[in-house]
């Protein structure tokens, strides 16, 4: 395996890569010069650009069966068909694309390949979010009326970063959109999104850095999504499905399950910090699907080129309602 591009989410990518017994790191391929010091430090090779690593395969022989690519969201597009021609199985953090056509574009090449192109939206492969879609596919709630996200980002992200994220409904809401419709097995029929700058930066980069959405499904079903770029008290990530037999919930993770109780009340530790904690397991999850994948233990994908389809088409219907102001109808031909 060869990991492209060591800064905040490769160090989290590179983190499962190390501890999982099925790969070998060959190589972590970083433009900046930090990426020098960590092949060093993580005793691989480093190369400053995929091409360069693909030349020295071709004179040396081959030397990785695919690639993870945590690289900023502008590159990806390029990398994946870069990789995928040269015959490599690829991992992308999303979004691979903000278009149907760049989407499509991307599967199509790795079906041409015959290789794998997987899409990194690990909240599928999260413990506790999975108890809930059974809880949901199983009838345990009844017939299904609403399903919440709430998605509330700690800490607020760099102004670099939002500069190069794809706004926050590609970049935050995403997850949360994909959760909705991984738990119910539908895509809805439209959407309603209303978004708010409060912070003068984000207004001027014409993003929000908070955003309800409503999504409404066949049958009458809503979804539900709450984010928001900022949440001092930890980051708060909680799902909810209401049924007319019952209520699912997950609830935040705490830095402990320690709970103080005293005459002024019950005391317990504060949300865990961060994404790269809260969803660690989740994160090493989704990537032993990608090897289970590469290695033939398994050829069923678990996240497809329609998901991934038909989520741009609503996330795309989600910025138009923002920006208009009106109920958006997706249309996912």
């Amino acid at each position: 395996m060869v990991l492209l591009g060591a800064g905040r989410i490769g160090l989290v990518h590179l983190r499962s890569l190390q501890a999982s017994k099925r790969v070998k790191l060959q190589a972590i391929v970083e433009p900046e010069e930090r990426g020098k010091a960590l092949a060093e430090e993580c005793g691989c090779r480093y190369f400053k650009s995929l091409t360069e690593a693909l030349a020295e395969e071709a004179t040396s022989g081959k030397f990785f069966e695919a690639v993870t690519i945590c690289t900023p969201t502008f590159t990806h597009t390029d990398l994946i068909k870069e990789a995928l021609n040269a015959d490599k199985h690829v991992f992308c953090e999303k979004p691979i694309g903000h278009d149907c056509k760049t989407v499509d574009s991307v599967y199509d090449l790795a079906k041409e390949k015959n290789k794998y192109m997987l899409t990194g939206f690990q909240r599928r492969f999260d413990p506790h979010f999975n108890r809930l879609k059974s809880a949901v596919q199983s009838g345990q709630i009844g017939n299904i009326h609403k399903v919440r996200s709430t998605s509330r980002d700690n800490p607020f992200p760099t102004i670099e970063y939002l500069k190069i994220s794809g706004g926050i409904i590609h970049d935050c809401a995403s997850h949360d959109v994909d959760l909705i419709c991984w738990t119910l097995n539908k895509f809805p029929t439209s959407v309603f999104a209303v978004g708010r700058a409060f912070e003068s930066f984000v207004a001027e980069m014409d993003d929000y850095d908070s955003i309800d959405m409503t999504l409404i499904f066949e049958g009458g079903i809503l979804g539900q999504v709450d984010c928001t770029r900022r949440a001092v008290y930890g980051y708060d990530q909680r799902l909810e499905a209401l049924g007319d037999k019952g209520v699912a919930n997950t609830n935040n993770v705490l830095q402990t399950s320690f709970v103080l109780g005293t005459v002024d009340g019950f005391h317990h530790d504060a949300n865990q910090y961060s994404f790269p904690v809260r969803y660690r397991e989740a994160y090493q999850n989704i990537l032993e699907h990608f090897v289970d994948l590469c290695l033939g233990v398994t050829d069923k994908i678990a996240y497809t080129s329609e998901d991934l389809h038909n989520l741009t088409k609503v996330l795309d219907a989600c910025v138009e309602s923002a920006k208009t102001g009106k109920v958006v109808n997706v249309d996912y031909s």
